[in-house]
């Protein structure tokens, strides 16, 4: 493990991170609302960056939401990514989201389609982030050969990544699978009342001393908020109780220190059912999608190999 590595987790240890996520429902959406009031994106000076540095930035709507699109070259590439930000339902993708979804066109040459889905902090139920990020894909598939799409997500957007073709399978498969799936942290958040989950929670909380980021006790309050009185389908609240029948080959992030780590073996059982093909990658020591980050090696080395990936 990195000096560095070692050296912020202890920073991020010490400052306490891990209380915001022991807020109760309203307190996390009071935090969420003021997060999200935060000006993190600006068209125009996004647009600007992209002039300076000889790309294109095409602007699409998708249901009322966002959808952009990194591209080389004014003309669609052959190939395409799709990449769902993190941040619990809730939050807003910031800096190190564009500039990683930068990063990938600059690197694999292929268009990357970035959507600011809904949030479950803006009055809506999860089932709606659901309809617009399948619509987004939806919109992906008339552009480009299924095959030649890639999606990749982050945490909550590591959810999205994987629910997006549950969906489509529990709707009867109406459009094509993508050509690969990249899923880092990617958990669930399962009924704890029941039986049938008291050992995923266990498992949560039996990892809680080492996960420097995460509190278990979340998942509870996001599932209130994700949820809240409406009669959801299990698979958007729990990616591991869906139908994983004609995946693409899915990779799967974790790092041994997360919390999440817990629902890997989960989502290892769910794909040998549905005879899935898939890889899980563990970061030794590692936090909460560490390949989002590069100022320390392994996310860097991470980050890279995801990037490698995406070019195949």
């Amino acid at each position: 493990m990195s000096v560095t590595y070692k050296i912020a987790s202890a920073i991020v240890r010490l400052a306490g991170v891990k209380k915001m996520f022991l807020k109760n429902k309203e307190e996390m959406l009071e935090y969420a609302k003021k997060e999200n009031a935060k000006a993190v994106f600006d068209l125009d000076k996004a647009r600007k960056r992209a002039e300076r540095k000889k790309y294109y930035l095409i602007v699409r709507d998708v249901m009322g939401y966002r959808l952009l699109s990194y591209q080389k070259n004014k003309s669609h590439a052959e190939e395409a990514v799709l990449h769902f930000f993190g941040g619990g339902m809730i939050t807003p993708p910031d800096k190190l989201d564009f500039a990683l979804a930068e990063r990938i066109m600059e690197k694999t040459g292929k268009d990357v389609w970035f959507l600011f889905y809904p949030l479950c902090s803006e009055d809506v139920k999860i089932d709606k982030t659901y309809e617009v990020s399948f619509e987004a894909y939806k919109l992906m598939t008339e552009t480009y050969k299924a095959e030649n799409i890639s999606v990749l997500g982050f945490s909550s957007g590591a959810g999205l990544a994987l629910g997006i073709f549950l969906h489509n399978n529990a709707l009867g498969r109406p459009l094509p699978m993508a050509g690969k799936i990249i899923s880092i942290s990617p958990g669930g958040l399962p009924d704890v009342s029941l039986e049938e989950n008291k050992e995923i929670w266990e498992k949560l909380n039996a990892l809680n001393h080492k996960d420097i980021m995460i509190e278990p006790s979340y998942f509870k309050t996001a599932r209130e908020i994700v949820k809240g009185d409406e009669d959801l389908p299990e698979y958007m609240l729990d990616g591991t109780k869906g139908d994983f029948s004609d995946f693409p080959k899915t990779y799967f992030y974790y790092g041994e220190n997360e919390c999440l780590y817990a629902f890997a073996e989960y989502f290892k059982k769910a794909m040998e059912k549905y005879k899935a093909p898939y890889k899980i990658i563990v970061g030794e020591g590692m936090c909460h999608c560490y390949p989002l980050l590069r100022f320390f090696r392994e996310g860097r080395q991470a980050q890279d190999k995801i990037i490698e990936l995406l070019k195949q």
